[in-house]
């Protein structure tokens, strides 16, 4: 299968990494040190669910150069999304399926205007994993599942094909038959965990160790399921599992965190505006009070705008395409 990834970071990098290792004809589109060691010495994954290895791929910073692909996948952050989904459809072949990874509920639809419904893959991802080193993909729990739905249509035979392929190179996955569903099922943990451990700049076995902060994390989740819910998605059964198995990381995985708190910490423009942001629009939208979001979200605002302004004043955005 020829596979074009859109984003060789830290989801890009893994998935690449591992469909590349099981024979597939991968591309990467990369950028700078990142690209010139992925051209030099290939990719390697250090995972501590797979091991370490190296596949050789090709790569390249210039979107016209992507060969027409039966699976182009997308992994760069919301704020790339626009140029990287125009380069998708470019891409991607007549038969083929173009699949989101992103945080959020905005990107299968946004996908889907350019490319239809029936070719748009709603995508999400539980993993940790980042760029270690140029070229280099640190995959740092020993765990990761990916979920993907079509996005509107009926599934196509293609879908059975692609699944098996995912699977066949050890890459966990599942299907489900609604993709906002699915979307919600992701969101519903990731915006009230992105925004305590970003607002705290702290770990999961750090708020998990003050109770005031548990107590946060419950009124967190419970608005998360207000919003979902007049929405008309049930959260509730995903909610509980995931929550579940957060607890079970407090000793196995202490100090993870949220991408939206490394990016803040480190500087880098984050995805505020499409997790916290996104749910106070939805929640003004669906009429829903969320008085604990909100408050963490101003001081989000404030954070943000003061790691992204150099001393001399102007606000920077170190965007950083390919790493979500």
């Amino acid at each position: 299968m020829r596979i074009a990834v859109l984003g060789a970071g830290g989801v890009g990098g893994f998935l690449g990494a591992m469909l590349a290792r099981a024979g597939h004809d991968v591309t990467l589109l990369a950028r700078g040190p990142h690209l010139d060691a992925i051209r030099a010495g290939g990719l390697t994954l250090e995972s501590r669910q797979f091991g370490s290895f190296n596949v050789r791929v090709a790569a390249t910073d210039d979107p016209g150069e992507l060969r027409r692909s039966d699976l182009v996948v997308i992994t760069v952050k919301m704020y790339d999304f626009e140029s990287a989904a125009r380069a998708a459809a470019a891409a991607l072949a007549d038969d083929g399926y173009a699949l989101t990874v992103q945080n959020g509920l905005d990107a299968p639809e946004m996908l889907a205007a350019l490319v239809g419904q029936e070719r748009t893959l709603a995508g999400t991802i539980a993993i940790e994993a980042a760029i270690a080193a140029p070229g280099t993909i640190a995959h740092t729990t020993p765990m990761h599942m990916l979920v993907i739905a079509q996005f509107g249509g009926k599934p196509r035979t293609q879908l059975v094909h692609l699944e098996s392929a995912l699977s066949q190179a050890q890459i966990n996955v599942q299907r489900s038959e609604n993709s906002r569903q699915a979307l919600w099922d992701k969101a519903c943990m990731l915006i009230p965990f992105a925004s305590l451990t970003a607002a705290g700049d702290c770990t999961l076995a750090e708020f998990h160790g003050i109770p005031a902060l548990k107590d946060v994390w419950d009124i967190l989740c419970d608005e998360a399921i207000a919003v979902a819910n007049a929405d008309g998605y049930d959260v509730r059964p995903a909610l509980g599992t995931m929550r579940s198995r957060l607890a079970g990381m407090v000793s196995t995985a202490p100090g993870f965190t949220s991408s939206m708190n490394r990016d803040i910490r480190s500087g880098r423009r984050s995805e505020l505006e499409w997790l916290t942001g996104k749910l106070l629009r939805l929640a003004a939208e669906k009429g829903v009070a969320v008085p604990a979001h909100a408050a963490l979200y101003g001081l989000l605002k404030l954070k943000e705008q003061r790691s992204t302004r150099p001393a001399g004043g102007e606000t920077r955005e170190r965007a950083t395409a390919g790493s979500s």
